[in-house]
C-alpha cells in the first residue's frame, strides 16, 4: 500500500487530481473497458486529500473538485476528458481530512458527497491528554539542561493551563482569527526548544522568561484592541 498526499486549497480543481493520477497510475485497456490502476502490480494506492473542505465554490455554489470526488466514490470511476471514455478504478481508494466548517476559509461539504463516505470525528485532546503529550515533549527537551529536568511537569502544567484559559476567554465569536488548537502548544514547545538548544546552562528564572516570551509571541501578538 502507498499513500499519496493531496493538499487541497481554495484553488484545487479536478484537473489537479487528474495530473496526480497520471503520476502514480496507468491506464489499461481490458475486456471490461478502461481501467486506472497503480503502476505497481498488486499494490493499493491511497489518495489522502487533506484540508478537503477548503476549495472555493463556483458561482453556482458547487465545489467542482468535491463533485468530481463524489462521482469517483459513488461510481468507482470517471469519464476521461481526452476521449470521454469511462475509466474504472482498480486498487485505488480515497481518504480525506479537514477542520470543522466553522473555521475561517472552510466550506460545508455537501450531503450528496457525505452520504457516500463514513465519517470519523476526532476532537482536540483534553487537559489530561495535552499534559501527557506535551509533558513527553518537555521532558525530552529539558534533557539538554539536566539542572532543569525536574521542572518539566511544572512547565507543562503552566503551558496547558495558560492555553486552555486563553481558549476559553478569547473565542472565535470575538474575532475570526481567535482560533486555538494544539498547534499553538506545538509551536510553543518548538520555540522554547530553539531558544534552549545553543545553551549550556540556564536558571529557572531564565526558563520562565523564555516560556513567557514565546507565549507573548503566540498569544498576545494576535490580540485586537
Amino acid at each position: 500500500m502507498e499513500v499519496v498526499g493531496l493538499n487541497f486549497s481554495s484553488a484545487t480543481t479536478p484537473e489537479l487530481m487528474l495530473k496526480t493520477f497520471d503520476q502514480y497510475c496507468e491506464y489499461k485497456k481490458t475486456p471490461n473497458g478502461l481501467v486506472l490502476a497503480p503502476v505497481q502490480m498488486n499494490k493499493w494506492l491511497i489518495f489522502f486529500c487533506d484540508e478537503i473542505n477548503l476549495p472555493d465554490e463556483d458561482r453556482y455554489g458547487t465545489q467542482r473538485v468535491i463533485s468530481f470526488l463524489r462521482q469517483m466514490v459513488e461510481h468507482g470511476g470517471f469519464y476521461r476528458t481526452s476521449d470521454m471514455q469511462w475509466t474504472r478504478f482498480e486498487r485505488i481508494q480515497f481518504v480525506g481530512a479537514c477542520n470543522p466548517p466553522t473555521d475561517p476559509g472552510r466550506k460545508p461539504l455537501s450531503h450528496r458527497f457525505l452520504r457516500h463516505v463514513p465519517l470519523v470525528y476526532v476532537d482536540y485532546p483534553g487537559e489530561t491528554s495535552l499534559k501527557q503529550i506535551y509533558g513527553t515533549f518537555n521532558r525530552a527537551m529539558l534533557r539538554m539542561l539536566p539542572a532543569l529536568r525536574p521542572q518539566a511537569d511544572a512547565l507543562t502544567n503552566a503551558m496547558v493551563e495558560f492555553y486552555l484559559l486563553s481558549q476559553q476567554r478569547f473565542t472565535h465569536d470575538m474575532q475570526p482569527h481567535y482560533i486555538y488548537s494544539p498547534r499553538e502548544m506545538s509551536r510553543w514547545v518548538r520555540g522554547i526548544h530553539e531558544a534552549l538548544r545553543p545553551l549550556d546552562t540556564l536558571s529557572i528564572e531564565g526558563l520562565v522568561r523564555i516560556w513567557a516570551h514565546e507565549a507573548l509571541r503566540l498569544f498576545q501578538d494576535r490580540f485586537v484592541i
